[in-house]
Formats: C-alpha cells, sequence, structure tokens
C-alpha cells in the first residue's frame, strides 16, 4: 500500500490549513511553525507522505490558534484542529469535506511574551496533538 497523503500546502489565502491570525503581526510566523512541525513529523513516518501523486487519497490537517493570552511574562495559547479527508468527497451540492476528527486541541504556556514564545507555544501544540492525529487517519484510512 502506498504512503497517504496529507496535503500541508498553506499558500491559499482564501482556505488556510493552519490559521493564527489572532496572533496578529506574528501570524506568519506562527503558521509557519506549525506547518513546518506537522511537515517534518508526517515526513517521518513511513506510512505517510507530503508529496502529492495522481490520484491520491489521503487527509488535510488543519490547525488553528484558537486562543491566545499574553500577559504576566507568559505567552498562553491553544490549536484546535480537525482533519478532512482528501479529496473532497462528491455531494449533492458539489465537492464537500467528510471529516474524520473533531474536538481535537491541544494548549501550552511558554515563557515571555515575545513573537518568539508565541512560536515555541505553537510549536510545542503541534507537536503534541500530531500523534492523534496519526493515529486517526491510520485509523479512518483502513475503512475507506
Amino acid at each position: 500500500m502506498p504512503p497517504i497523503y496529507v496535503e500541508t500546502d498553506n499558500s491559499n489565502a482564501k482556505a488556510k490549513l493552519y490559521d493564527a491570525s489572532k496572533a496578529g503581526q506574528a501570524a506568519t510566523k506562527a503558521e509557519g511553525k506549525i506547518q513546518a512541525v506537522v511537515k517534518k513529523i508526517l515526513d517521518k513516518d513511513p506510512g505517510f507522505t507530503t508529496i502529492k501523486s495522481n490520484g491520491a487519497k489521503g487527509y488535510v490537517v488543519k490547525l488553528k490558534l484558537s486562543k491566545l493570552e499574553v500577559e504576566n511574562y507568559k505567552t498562553k495559547c491553544t490549536l484546535t484542529g480537525e482533519i478532512v479527508r482528501y479529496p473532497k468527497a462528491p455531494s449533492n451540492k458539489g465537492k464537500g469535506d467528510e471529516m474524520v476528527s473533531l474536538g481535537w486541541h491541544g494548549s501550552a504556556t511558554a515563557d515571555g511574551t515575545s513573537e518568539g514564545s508565541l512560536v515555541d507555544c505553537v510549536e510545542a501544540i503541534a507537536e503534541g496533538m500530531m500523534p492523534a492525529g496519526i493515529k486517526a487517519m491510520n485509523t479512518d484510512f483502513l475503512r475507506r
């Protein structure tokens, strides 16, 4: 069986996979870090690939910075996520997402209030969330 494809391209501004807009000016760096972590973890797993091929079947991992608190020399953040099947499934309204996971989230706190603290925070959360995401994708793929 070929590796399971996971879409990691975050270049479409209208359909971001990694959304850290709550971070204001630091959003681009935070989104880049989330993308890098997801890609790094998937590329290390021989059962997955981030290289698209013709007829690829797999998933899209979406992570969003849903909560950000910067106070008392600490940066607290929460990522929420979802995994949807790739490619989109046909429906009577065109093509739509088929959800694999709901309620997927993680939180962390980093020392400091700088942009670097935010990046460290989202990095730690993404690293913590991906093992559960990989498990969910492996389990779901067996049913497809």
